[in-house]
């Protein structure tokens, strides 16, 4: 110690050889401090900067050498707050997404630029695999999902938005065709209990997540079958019960205990539940309450709930109607009404909208339809009475007009006095909305408890979905009201994530929210130069079957992509997002010190064009904040990095990247670049580093044993890395060793033994394959003798394994007709 200095970091003391900077001391102690440059940098990114006792201002850790009894802070409010300035600073710089729009905009932020790159593999389980990390329900909402996600597609600035909800749908009845169980992985008994109420998406959605965790799940179902409005709701011709029963016997196959006929406060209490063993409770019993119209009449005979006629025409009962219809509401039950009633015999029907077509709340895509069936639609109108005469219901209208928008952004219709219009039909079917039912919440006990809003809806914490009663969480349309199944189905992921926490006893705290240095938050604000080049592919046209023939039953009308369909339709993915996600470091860093964007604000324009010369590597010029990495990491000098100038935060006013002849493709630029503007052209899967699993083993390409780190995401190889720290080779590999592995994703690659049968090639077990060939080579040997027999190795197989083969063949079969595929 005589020649070492003392060196106090975060009340820490630390021992270093004289001259050694505060960084490398720091790492010397394990104590992090961030940096983005790689030191050499001739202008370092300051990230580095710590806190020394008795100096006025920061210092650069990275070039500041210990002093003896220096004493060091890398974590003080004034190291914080210069972090976080200059993070703000390199992002108002950095040109590019983290996240694509299209899967911000899914409430349930499915990976969907990830699985449309699967798709694009033929690897159509992986796919679904991801997708079923954050929506358990894919069948179902590939259906019935208003695809928010495609509004916010940018391909659409080139052709058409790309069909993900039907992509979704693919890889899903694809996995259903294929008789392709769930094959999420078993997880260890917590031995904890949740109840959930309700069986509907919210319901259905948090058992799924938390029987993945472990716990011990029970739904309790008031009717008499799980799927609430995905079974009650909407019409067999939209969502096919068989198609629903089956996306939920995989959810409940995950070791989930059911109950139906059980109803809240008539068979069990949240009390009785607590009693019974259950650590926690999930409240999501939907809002099957219809809203009245308060229209005089409606009481009459004939008038009936939308609602529960869809509930009587779902539960398989005879209902009957006239020949003449009138649907009162403009949502997208309303058309599932009107559009049910035309397939049990309606012959005229006509849905009244109090406001114009701007403002009906259904889908366009859901309208289109509905008047393609012969639905007729009358805007602004709205009820005033209702009569019965002559065994006929009429049902007067007035015409409406629109008011200027309100505080809340919306017009609402002012009845036109004198402009009554009298429709004459045999049914009427009100569809104006729905509330939870409130008579639970007046109950003694815990249910009593629970706080409700105005709108008769249980108040949560919008974050964790905590209830006022402790132990108890909500989610779904109790909480929201009326919404879409997906947004349900995030917010029982959300909430299993919170119950999870809770029966866990750690913190419960929200998701952090994933930073999104953006191109443009909407369509209007994206750069068209962003699209140069690519060419224009009209999306896949989704196969459905006419009007004039799918209104004669409820067979479902929408039909599926063929597997070349989705394969041409994932194709058109621009890839939005940044594939760099799992080692962008710029974004975990500002992330960590909560780095504020609205501050300075980001650039919106495209300042380069892409780079996509080079066999393997992207550049992306608009991503770089001149670390230097990159180059200072080359021993090829290979890298040419250079800025035309840098302004009074030494951001660099102009940068070009080029890579010149002298590359010898080994990737240890696109390794070490800490913020996607150098990524490897395999890379396709965004996905963020807490979801890869990484695996060390050896390259079998040659002899020089240089260790390789796999990086995968459930069955997918998402990169191949190699550890600087670890012998022989320290992180170089040759141009195979870091881009030679594609041949996994190959969709002629061999998973499986083939064996002809029949004149075909069917899959086989390894048995049955090492069983014909041995059998077959022994017969050959007899009959021949030893010289007809050869061995062809795979250029893929390693030197033991080559060694092992050629042994085999000269030994065991006796003969040196054994070559290695490379050299045909």
């Amino acid at each position: 110690m005589t020649n070492s200095v003392k060196v106090t970091i975060n009340r820490q003391t630390v021992w270093v050889e004289p001259g050694t900077t505060i960084l490398d001391a720091a790492s010397h102690a394990g104590i992090d401090i961030p940096t983005l440059c790689s030191h050499q940098a001739d202008h370092p990114c300051q990230i580095c900067a710590v806190e020394i006792e008795g100096e006025k201002a920061l210092v650069r850790s990275c070039s500041t050498p210990v002093e003896h009894g220096m004493v060091v802070n890398t974590k003080s409010d004034s190291v914080r707050a210069h972090r976080k300035h200059i993070l703000e600073l390199k992002l108002s710089r950095h040109y590019g997404d983290c996240i694509s729009p299209c899967s911000i905009a899914c409430p349930a932020n499915i990976n969907i630029q990830g699985y449309l790159s699967l798709i694009c593999r033929g690897q159509y389980l992986e796919a679904l695999r991801l997708i079923k990390e954050k929506n358990p329900l894919p069948l179902s909402t590939g259906r019935v999902c208003p695809h928010p996600c495609q509004d916010m597609c940018r391909r659409m600035l080139v052709d058409d938005s790309v069909t993900i909800n039907h992509l979704k749908r693919f890889v899903a009845d694809y996995a259903l065709d294929a008789e392709k169980r769930d094959c999420s992985s078993t997880f260890v008994p917590t031995g904890h209990r949740v109840a959930i109420i309700g069986g509907g998406p919210a319901g259905l959605s948090a058992a799924y997540y938390l029987a993945r965790k472990g716990h011990a799940v029970t739904i309790l179902e008031a009717m008499p079958e799980l799927g609430g409005m995905l079974r009650y709701g909407i019409p067999e011709y939209r969502l096919p019960k068989k198609i629903l029963n089956q996306e939920i016997k995989s959810i409940i196959q995950t070791g989930i205990h059911v109950r139906t006929g059980k109803q809240l406060g008539k068979n069990f209490t949240l009390e009785s539940l607590t009693e019974e063993g259950f650590g926690a409770i999930f409240l999501g019993i939907g809002a099957w309450r219809e809203v009245k119209t308060g229209v005089e009449g409606e009481d009459l005979e004939g008038v009936v709930s939308g609602l529960r006629f869809l509930k009587n025409v779902a539960a398989g009962k005879d209902v009957r109607i006239g020949k003449r219809v009138a649907v009162i509401g403009g949502g997208n039950s309303a058309m599932d009404v009107a559009r049910t009633c035309l397939r049990i015999g309606a012959e005229e029907v006509t849905i009244i909208y109090r406001r114009s077509r701007l403002e009906l709340p259904a889908r366009e895509q859901e309208v289109r339809e509905a008047e393609a069936e012969g639905v007729r639609l009358f805007f602004v109108a709205i009820p005033s009475r209702i009569m019965r005469e002559n065994g006929h219901l009429r049902i007067e209208v007035l015409r409406t007009q629109l008011s200027e928008p309100g505080e809340d952004g919306r017009r609402y219709p002012v009845p036109i006095s004198g402009s009554e219009v009298i429709f004459e039909v045999d049914n009427i079917f009100s569809v104006i909305g729905q509330r939870p039912d409130v008579s639970l919440f007046s109950s003694e006990g815990k249910i009593g408890e629970l706080a409700i809003s105005q709108k008769d809806r249980i108040i949560v914490d919008p974050d964790t979905f905590q209830t006022s009663v402790k132990g108890v969480f909500a989610g779904g349309d109790v909480v929201s009201g009326p919404r879409t199944v997906v947004k349900a189905v995030a917010a029982g992921r959300k909430a299993a994530d919170s119950i999870h926490l809770y029966l866990t006893g750690a913190e419960i705290t929200p998701a952090q929210t994933e930073l999104n240095v953006t191109r443009g938050g909407n369509l209007d604000e994206v750069d068209l130069r962003n699209f140069a080049g690519i060419q224009i592919e009209p999306r896949e046209r989704i196969p459905e079957r006419p009007p004039d023939i799918r209104i004669r039953s409820f067979i479902e009308y929408t039909l599926g992509f063929s597997e070349d369909m989705a394969l041409r339709e994932a194709g058109r993915c621009l890839g939005c997002g940044c594939v760099a996600l799992s080692k962008c470091e710029l974004r975990s860093l500002a992330i960590e010190y909560g780095a504020d964007l609205s501050v300075l604000g980001t650039e919106k324009r495209l300042k380069y064009a892409i780079e996509d010369s080079h066999p393997f590597i992207t550049i992306d010029p608009n991503k770089c904040i001149f670390c230097q990495r990159c180059k200072n990491n080359c021993q090829y000098q290979a890298m040419e990095l250079d800025a035309t100038g840098f302004d009074e935060n030494d951001l660099p006013l102009g940068i070009t990247i080029r890579i010149n002849e002298w590359c010898t493709c080994c990737g240890k630029c696109a390794d070490n670049c800490p913020t996607g503007a150098l990524v490897k052209k395999c890379v396709t899967l965004p996905v963020p580093s807490d979801q890869l699993r990484q695996t060390r083993t050896v390259c079998a390409y040659c002899g020089c044993g240089c260790n390789l780190t796999l990086n995968v995401n459930g069955e997918s190889l998402v990169e191949v890395t190699s550890d600087p720290s670890h012998a022989p080779n320290f992180g170089n590999t040759c141009v195979k060793g870091r881009f030679g592995y594609d041949f996994l994703h190959h969709p002629e690659r061999l998973t499986h033994p083939l064996v002809r049968k029949g004149g075909y090639l069917v899959e086989a077990t390894w048995d049955e394959a090492l069983s014909l060939v041995s059998r077959n080579f022994l017969e050959l040997k007899e009959k021949c003798g030893t010289q007809v027999l050869a061995c062809l190795s795979s250029a893929k197989c390693t030197n033991e394994e080559n060694y092992v083969i050629q042994k085999f063949m000269r030994a065991v079969i006796g003969t040196n007709n054994v070559d290695h595929c490379a050299r045909l």
